[in-house]
């Protein structure tokens, strides 16, 4: 006989899946990266050196599996992660059905697993990779972090909180996660180090770099603190100050020389759990894992407006999720889908991109 609880769970589980495709299909937004990702993807599995493709200047693990399977493997990454997500909240002392539900939740995190990006990758891996420290697997931990690298440099923001933890803590455990990571870093660039390119590739990444810190910080926190991802149904893009398209009619356009945000009061009923990050921080300050993975990233708000860095980084919000704040999150997404109006929306800007 099926035992009643395996069968509530496995109900449970279906329930949060089918709530996350919800999710995901609760806003029109799309990204016009993902074609540049695949096209890449595809170049990398044909045997073509990651530094060659035509996008060089992130790296290449995300990209393969984006290869495989263009929309299949963002998406198993995505449902994979809020599972994850919830065994992290257990091993954190927070109950896993709820933090699954929130992540499910966030329209972020589900949205952009619908695509080919490469954001919910490093936080497949990063999930991964402090669960499998949590339950004393160190070298798994650094090849699972080497891996969110090796996907998107985003990993970094998260990574930074973990490894102050580990120097604060467990200080021994610092070599094999060093190593882990640095192997399987490499790894990933197997191809690029057969033909002698992999110094090459470095020159894109720095270049990487330095393209993000010219950008304008402030915008980064109003998408934290203000808009995500609301208020992309209102942003006007300004090409040479004349000529302007919507998010809507035109995502992901290059060479965009400044953009206005319409910045809207509706953002506040979604994404509850990420607002209230630093008020759950204050509440009960600790240098615990969990706090210090949640405040370094909340640091990734520096990289710019670019929403969708965000889903990187989402699950470690949700750890502080809370029953009210995924329930305001689900009324969000319902009101959606009943076609809620900008309410008190206001703009902000010009901001210059570069």
């Amino acid at each position: 006989m099926l035992n009643m609880k395996v069968l509530v769970d496995w109900v449970r589980a279906l329930a949060v899946v089918v709530v996350f495709v919800i999710t995901s299909l609760s806003v029109g937004f799309t990204f016009a990266d993902e074609v540049v990702y695949m096209k890449a993807g595809l170049g990398q599995l044909s045997g073509t050196p990651p530094a060659l493709t035509s996008n060089p200047e992130h790296p290449p693990l995300a990209k393969y599996l984006i290869g495989l399977a263009p929309r299949w493997a963002p998406f198993i990454a995505g449902v994979v992660t809020v599972f994850l997500t919830g065994w992290l909240g257990r091993l954190l002392g927070r109950p896993f059905w709820l933090v699954s539900l929130s992540l499910a939740t966030d329209i972020i995190f589900a949205r952009t697993s619908s695509f080919a990006m490469l954001d919910v990758f490093v936080a497949l891996f990063s999930v991964s990779a402090v669960i499998s420290y949590l339950l004393g697997r160190r070298w798994l931990s650094g090849v699972l972090w080497g891996a969110a690298l090796a996907s998107k440099f985003t990993a970094a923001f998260p990574l930074a909180g973990f490894v102050f933890y580990v120097l604060l803590r467990d200080r021994k455990s610092l070599a094999p996660i060093t190593i882990g990571a640095a192997v399987a870093f490499l790894a990933a660039h197997a191809v690029d180090l057969a033909h002698g390119l992999f110094l090459y590739h470095l020159q894109f990444y720095w270049w990487l770099v330095s393209f993000h810190s010219h950008k304008n910080p402030l915008t980064g926190w109003l998408t934290f603190l203000m808009g995500a991802p609301w208020y992309v149904y209102y942003t006007k893009f300004l090409y040479n100050g004349t000529d302007t398209v919507t998010a809507l009619s035109n995502p992901g356009v290059y060479k965009v020389l400044e953009y206005e945000i319409q910045v809207s009061i509706a953002p506040w009923l979604g994404h509850v759990a990420w607002r209230a990050v630093p008020v759950e921080l204050i509440r009960k300050p600790s240098l615990g894992l969990d706090a210090l993975l949640v405040a370094s990233s909340v640091l990734i708000s520096q990289s710019g407006w670019f929403y969708w860095y965000f889903a990187a980084v989402a699950p470690f919000f949700h750890l502080y999720t809370r029953r009210i704040y995924v329930a305001i999150q689900l009324i969000f997404i319902a009101l959606l889908y009943l076609g809620m109006p900008p309410i008190l929306t206001w703009p902000l800007g010009p901001f210059k991109t570069g």
